[in-house]
């Protein structure tokens, strides 16, 4: 604590002075001038004047007289205090320059010149006389006016030296004692200031009020407390003055606030009416917390604003404590952070930057992540007794925030887990999985579900684990070890939301293994489970599959129909199936009648163009030609697939059958030509090279194979079996030898009838070792043309424009792919990515088109159809239909996606905000804040609305380190930054 002082005056009123005159006596022989000395020296000052201007008055006075008169009428007009005394003195001077009596003067001119205030004339006077030649009386006279005069000028050396030998005894002891105290007092010698005010005090009682202000200050200054609150308490109840009052019910209260007598020091404290500094609002606010008073003591610590010492940093700590007292945990974070950004006293700091991160974890941090907090704490403090603690926070909150993957890496470096710790590292573990999944990674997830599923901290993920892991291996054509882990999943019993959905997939498992008495098994037994309506259709398709493959074709084609009379989405791949079974049960006009009622029902389903074909293989199959030849034209004619390149081939087989060799070689050539580079292209060749030879005209078919351009007739053996070899280590997936293999067979064959498929190859390789910038050139070979590749090239495009950010190229790709696909993945695919893309440019109209295809499909997942919610939420906001937005962005506050949900959640905060309702607003920020931390653009969105929100409640304070915490924070988002700036200069207007 710093030392004070009260500055109390020394200057005495000149009126105290009144003092007598030596000089020397002169035996004159004139009565009156001997008469007038006499009352002089008597001190009757005023009849003395009246003779000596009498002996003036004589004309025949002699000259000595005359200059003792002069002087002596002069010296008592100066003891009188006359009007015009000075000058009749200086007068005497410049006339009697050489006078025995001027010296002698000198004293009462000082005098004179003390009494009026002027203390450099009084110094320059008394100071010519000699103190020695005075006697006794006089001299200690005029040595305490030479010393008050020194100390009046500033001159303490001395004023000392004149005053100290006086406070041995004599008239002037006391006060010579009191200005002594003074002088030391001012010198910071606060034993010596003590020593003399207190004898002083005790030798006369009626200066203790003017030596307790010093003795009080001293006591309080040497730290004794208790005799410095007696003291201070004696002179309240002896001097009223308002200034003694304020200033040393400041000491008692201090005094009281030292020995944490807090209750005492309160009323004292609050007794002080000067200027109070950021101490003084410290040590009131903290007496107030200790007597649990916690407003009191916040709105005092709140006063402590816009500094950085030690006693801020200390007060902040205080008013984050008095905040959490009242359970203003809000307010609290924002206190402790401010004294975590201070090192004047560390342990402090330490302590604040716990309290923050852990207030961070508890109800969210608005400013930084939530894990960006925990973990600086770790690395600012890594041998803090916080820091398990921390840690256990730490993983918690990277978990609950979607940072799956730092939690990982976090307990990865813990050598001996506890079991809170084992269970968090499976957990994280199998978010991860899931999180990689939805990504589309599915090789990177595999690793993760086995990690989670060899973990027995939780049957729960152990048991979900296994079925994802199973899933993950599904997806990559691993279906044995996919069997392993669905068969692991149902032995170990646990019920878990996949449950329901494990023969589904064991199935599809069992049915891509080529065992269909198991897949029709594990159909049956979902089926029976009553599933929801499109799954049930799925699942009975694919059981009739199953029953395909197991020679059961007659229930096979009772499913189908089945399926097929229900109108589902499923209902045209049924309808299509069981045509194709009454072929294969030999019931070919029956499959006729199927064919020709589908192609009539279902003329947009991607199954359109098969069934064409299929009818046109069944009337030939009829013998029916004619009717054959119309379903190819028509296929050829408004086809949009590489089926159009079958019917031709069809068409040109049927040619060549009717023996017709020229229309015939016509179909060939238009699919060698149309089509380069395919197996269709290939066989349409081999099929032309058939009708030259048997007209003999294998020139002619030598200069048109070697028209094309990709057709080597003398190398072709060589070239497909260097095509074989590569697509064998592709399909084996060696990657890194499949690319080698792959650039030496394009390199050796750049036209190759493969090359379409062996840049395919290429490009999926390079994909699958994540070398994107290689697999882009590969597949743009593929995507550029008409080919059996190009839907597979451009979704693979796509996916890696996506990933890279390339959001120009992937809105080509993905509309591109959109326009020329059947696959219904490919769809869902399309649909979903364009949705985002024009969503994000702007494009709302089109983004609104595709969400409606998104939701269209009840296949997606939730968090896809809760997407397309949001597109929507977004398009009704930004078309002004404030209203209707926000019922839509109400039913997303409960959606999947973090990233849906922390938008839904900052439009919550934001129409909150319009109604006036600031403290629900911010409610609403800091449930964002405290689960989506992650989301941070955002988050620092919704920090802008509660400073706002601050800013309307009149918490100033709040409000201003908001928005600086969003500007120092969130440089990365400029809008938001410009929201807080423009926010920031309306609240300082």
């Amino acid at each position: 604590m710093r030392k004070k002082s009260i500055l109390l005056s020394v200057l005495a009123s000149a009126s105290m002075w009144t003092y007598a005159q030596t000089t020397h006596i002169n035996f004159d022989q004139d009565k009156d001038f001997r008469k007038a000395k006499y009352l002089y020296l008597t001190e009757t000052y005023k009849a003395a004047q009246d003779k000596f201007e009498k002996v003036l008055d004589n004309q025949d006075v002699p000259r000595h007289t005359e200059e003792a008169s002069e002087f002596y009428a002069s010296l008592v007009a100066l003891i009188n205090n006359e009007r015009g005394a000075e000058e009749r003195f200086l007068a005497f001077q410049d006339n009697y320059p050489k006078s025995i009596y001027v010296r002698e003067g000198s004293w009462e001119l000082g005098s004179f010149y003390l009494r009026n205030g002027d203390y450099d004339k009084a110094y320059q006077y008394l100071r010519m006389g000699n103190l020695n030649d005075l006697p006794e009386r006089k001299r200690m006279e005029y040595q305490f006016k030479l010393g008050y005069v020194s100390v009046m000028k500033g001159n303490k050396r001395e004023g000392l030296r004149q005053l100290e030998p006086l406070t041995r005894s004599g008239k002037y002891q006391d006060e010579a004692s009191y200005y002594v105290g003074h002088i030391y007092y001012a010198d910071k010698d606060f034993d010596k200031a003590f020593t003399y005010f207190d004898e002083l005090r005790n030798r006369n009682p009626k200066y203790e009020t003017k030596v307790l202000p010093y003795m009080v200050q001293i006591e309080f200054n040497n730290e004794q407390y208790d005799q410095a609150i007696a003291d201070g308490q004696t002179l309240l109840n002896q001097n009223r003055d308002k200034f003694i009052q304020s200033e040393v019910s400041k000491i008692v209260g201090e005094s009281y606030f030292k020995l944490k007598k807090y209750d005492e020091a309160i009323p004292y404290l609050e007794a002080y009416t000067g200027e109070k500094t950021n101490a003084d609002y410290y040590q009131l606010g903290y007496a107030y917390y200790q007597k649990n008073d916690y407003p009191t003591a916040i709105s005092l610590f709140n006063k402590i604003t816009g500094e950085k010492n030690p006693l801020a940093q200390t007060a902040y700590y205080q008013l984050g404590n008095a905040y959490l007292q009242s359970e203003m945990q809000r307010e609290a974070l924002t206190a402790f952070k401010s004294a975590s950004e201070m090192d004047f006293n560390k342990e402090v700091q330490e302590d604040a930057a716990y309290n923050y991160a852990k207030l961070s974890y508890e109800i969210g941090n608005p400013f930084v992540g939530t894990p960006q907090v925990l973990q600086a704490f770790t690395e600012k403090y890594p041998r803090s007794k916080y820091n398990s603690e921390i840690n256990e926070y730490l993983v918690d909150a990277f978990i609950s925030s979607g940072n799956y993957k730092n939690a990982l890496d976090v307990l990865a470096k813990v050598k001996s887990k506890t079991s809170h710790q084992s269970a968090a590292e499976q957990q994280a573990a199998f978010l991860y999985g899931t999180e990689l999944m939805k990504e589309g990674k599915v090789a990177p997830a595999e690793p993760y579900f086995a990690m989670a599923a060899a973990s027995n901290s939780k049957v729960e993920f152990k048991a979900r684990a296994l079925f994802w892991q199973g899933e993950a291996n599904y997806r990559q054509d691993k279906f044995d070890r996919a069997l392993t882990n669905f068969k692991a999943f149902k032995t170990l019993g646990h019920k878990v939301p996949e449950t329901k959905e494990l023969e589904y997939q064991l199935g599809y498992t069992y049915l891509k293994l080529r065992q269909y008495k198991n897949s029709a098994d594990a159909f049956e037994t979902y089926i029976a489970t009553n599933p929801p309506g499109e799954f049930k259709a799925d699942a009975k398709l694919r059981l009739a599959d199953a029953y395909i493959g197991s020679k059961e074709t007659a229930k096979a084609l009772g499913l189908y129909q089945e399926i097929a009379e229900q109108k589902s989405n499923l209902s045209d791949e049924a309808a299509f199936n069981s045509a194709v079974v009454l072929g294969i049960l030999g019931q070919n006009d029956e499959k006729i009648v199927a064919l020709e009622n589908f192609i009539k029902d279902y003329q947009t389903s991607k199954y359109f163009e098969n069934a064409r074909l299929e009818l046109a293989e069944a009337y030939l199959r009829k013998g029916d030609n004619t009717k054959a030849m119309n379903q190819l034209d028509a296929l050829i004619r408004h086809g949009k697939t590489e089926m159009v390149a079958r019917a031709k081939l069809r068409k040109g087989l049927v040619y060549y059958n009717e023996e017709k060799n020229s229309q015939a070689l016509g179909e060939f050539k238009s699919v060698a030509e149309d089509y380069p580079r395919t197996q269709l292209a290939l066989q349409a060749v081999d099929n032309a090279k058939r009708i030259y030879i048997e007209e003999n005209n294998l020139s002619e078919f030598e200069r048109w194979a070697n028209s094309l351009g990709y057709y080597a007739i003398d190398q072709s053996e060589l070239e497909n079996l260097a095509y074989q070899s590569a697509k064998k280590t592709f399909d084996d997936k060696k990657y890194h030898d499949a690319i080698a293999q792959l650039k030496s067979f394009l390199s050796k064959y750049p036209k190759s009838a493969y090359a379409n498929a062996a840049h395919y190859s290429l490009g999926e390789s390079y994909y699958l070792t994540e070398n994107y910038s290689a697999a882009q050139e590969s597949l743009l070979f593929v995507a550029g043309s008409n080919n059996e590749f190009q839907e597979d090239a451009l979704l693979r495009l796509s996916q890696i424009y996506i990933q890279e950010k390339q959001e120009t190229e992937a809105l080509l790709a993905l509309e591109n792919l959109n326009k020329i696909t059947s696959n219904p993945a490919y769809k869902t695919f399309t649909e979903i990515h364009l949705m985002r893309l024009y969503s994000a440019k702007g494009q709302h109209s089109k983004a609104v088109d595709m969400a409606n295809m998104v939701l269209a499909n009840a296949k997606n997942e939730t968090a896809v159809l809760q997407e397309a919610e949001l597109t929507l939420a977004r398009s009704l906001f930004n078309s002004n239909k404030k209203n209707q937005a926000r019922d839509a962005y109400a039913k997303l506050e409960k959606a999947a996606s973090s990233a849906v949900k922390a938008e839904a959640l900052y439009y919550k905060a934001w129409f909150l905000n319009k109604d006036k309702k600031y403290s629900d607003s911010n409610e609403v920020v800091f449930g964002l804040a405290s689960r989506y931390s992650e989301q941070q653009y955002w988050g620092s969105k919704a920090l802008v609305v509660m400073a706002d929100n601050y800013y309307n409640l009149k918490d100033i304070y709040q409000a201003n380190a908001t928005l600086d915490a969003v500007i120092e924070n969130y440089q990365d988002y400029p809008d938001v930054i410009e929201e807080a700036t423009s926010l920031k200069k309306k609240i300082k207007r």
